[in-house]
């Protein structure tokens, strides 16, 4: 897109007020133009048709139609970045994890209160969400309808040559995900550990999500909890989490911390990743997946160079080119991979 080229965004709330807000907040910035609005799922899949926006900025509950409604016909139709903007992560987060994986881009929380007034509070994020997603590629944001799960048992060898697979994703990484613990086999023999970037009151709905989807046991993460073979960790949101190991014991376990991180907080990859490059070494596989900033960066790097293998989802299936290129760039990325041939790689090198 051009420098000089507005932005043009669609923006769906089955509320006139917040229709009215919501625009006015947006036109405040330069490079957005606000070119309609729409009140209903329908009539927002229809304006995208239409109109071919850059952007749909869009709540979820609305009456007839809702939000899911448009996500799914307009990526499934014309492929069109969605931000989500609902007060609904406060009370439902699984219709807002459902709606990411259906093609959304983002979400931003909408504030609750009276005539929600405090929604100007998430201006500023929203804005720059709006920013990154109109510069994305949209072909990225169809999902597959048809997902291939692989319910079958690998055979392993039982001298296994890593110990322990680490990822860590941002935005885009909810589907990338999904994707790679689809396609591993039932019987994985290592603990598999995920740091995703998405509020504190989602992780649990990913959670769950995933567990309903794959044959593997999928839970979040809890403080003291000893990692063990065939079961995927999803670290929690509202601390930093850093694997611990005793002295006196071969058993490693979750350890949460405080310590703050200078690319980012709860969860930090970084730190998830500094830990398992510091406790298992040259067993460790990390992944680094899509997302924006440079998060998994340091801990990748630290894999790479205690002898463990690392990699980098390639470019033309991130959602978002930001980590991944900055580890491949940093040269610490041994394999550079579409998201497609990570989960049988992985397979491969065990």
């Amino acid at each position: 897109m051009s420098p000089n080229t507005h932005i043009r965004v669609l923006v769906v709330d089955d509320s006139s007020f917040m229709r009215l807000v919501i625009a006015d907040m947006l036109r405040q910035d330069a490079s957005i133009e606000v070119i309609d609005t729409a009140s209903n799922g329908k009539e927002a899949y229809e304006k995208t048709i239409a109109l071919k926006p850059d952007v749909v900025v869009l709540d979820l509950v609305m009456e007839k139609y809702d939000g899911l409604y448009a996500v799914k016909k307009i990526t499934a139709v014309q492929p069109t970045p969605i931000i989500i903007l609902s007060s609904l992560g406060n009370v439902n987060p699984d219709i807002v994890v459902e709606a990411l994986n259906a093609g959304a881009f983002s979400f931003v929380n909408k504030p609750q209160g009276i005539l929600n007034a405090h929604i100007r509070e998430v201006n500023e994020t929203l804005i720059d969400k709006i920013k990154l997603a109109a510069g994305i590629d949209t072909k990225k944001l169809i999902q597959k309808n048809q997902k291939i799960q692989n319910t079958n048992p690998h055979t392993f060898e039982q001298k296994l040559a890593y110990h322990v697979i680490v990822i860590g994703a941002s935005t885009g990484g909810t589907g990338a995900i999904e994707n790679i613990l689809l396609n591993l086999p039932s019987n994985l023999p290592i603990p598999l550990l995920i740091a995703q970037h998405i509020p504190e009151n989602f992780v649990h709905s990913f959670a769950n999500r995933l567990n309903d989807l794959v044959p593997l046991e999928i839970a979040v993460a809890q403080e003291d909890e000893i990692l063990r073979g065939g079961k995927v960790y999803i670290t929690t949101c509202s601390s930093n989490t850093k694997l611990k190991k005793h002295a006196d014991s071969n058993k490693v376990r979750i350890g949460l911390t405080e310590e703050k991180y200078p690319q980012f907080n709860n969860p930090s990859i970084d730190s998830l990743m500094l830990s398992v490059a510091q406790i298992y070494g040259d067993k460790a596989i990390g992944v680094l997946l899509t997302g924006m900033g440079r998060d998994g960066v340091q801990g990748l790097s630290a894999i790479y160079h205690a002898g463990g293998f690392t990699i980098a989802q390639d470019e033309k299936t991130s959602v978002v080119f930001g980590m991944p290129k900055a580890a491949i760039e940093e040269g610490v990325a041994r394999f550079v991979l579409p998201l497609a041939d990570i989960a049988p790689f992985l397979v491969g090198c065990l």
